[in-house]
C-alpha cells in the first residue's frame, strides 16, 4: 500500500517541489534508519536463546527445539540419525544444524578442442 501512495505522489511532488522531492524522502529514509538504530536492539552474533530473553519471550527456542525432536523421533529420522553414528543424544542437536558439510574436491581440466 505504502509503495502505491508514493508512486501516486511522486509525479506531482517532483513537478512541484523539484529537488525538494529527493530531500523529503532523504529525510523520511533518515529519519526510519535513526528510529530502527535507537530503539531496536542489536542481534548480530546472537543465539536464538539469546534473542528469546533481550526480547523476553524465554523459552520459545527451546520448546521449538522440542518441537523438532518430536517430529524427527516421529518420522523416524532420531533412529536413522542413531545408526549412521551421527546423532549423539545432546540436547543441542537439531537435524544436522551443528554437523560439518563435507568439502568435495572436484578437478576441473582444461579441453582444448579438436580441429
Amino acid at each position: 500500500m505504502n509503495n502505491f501512495i508514493v508512486g501516486q505522489v511522486t509525479p506531482d511532488m517532483l513537478t512541484h517541489l523539484k529537488y525538494g522531492t529527493y530531500i523529503f524522502f532523504g529525510i523520511f529514509t533518515a529519519m526510519g534508519a535513526a528510529f530502527i538504530a535507537f530503539y531496536f536492539p542489536e542481534t548480530k552474533g546472537l543465539t536464538l536463546e539469546e534473542m528469546d530473553t533481550l526480547f523476553g519471550s524465554v523459552g520459545t527456542a527451546e520448546r521449538e527445539k522440542e518441537r523438532w525432536r518430536e517430529v524427527h523421533a516421529e518420522v523416524g529420522l532420531t533412529e536413522l540419525l542413531h545408526r549412521a553414528g551421527v546423532y549423539n543424544g545432546s540436547d543441542e542437536h537439531v537435524a544436522g544444524g551443528d554437523m560439518e558439510k563435507p568439502v568435495l574436491e572436484t578437478k576441473h581440466e582444461e579441453h582444448t578442442p579438436v580441429a
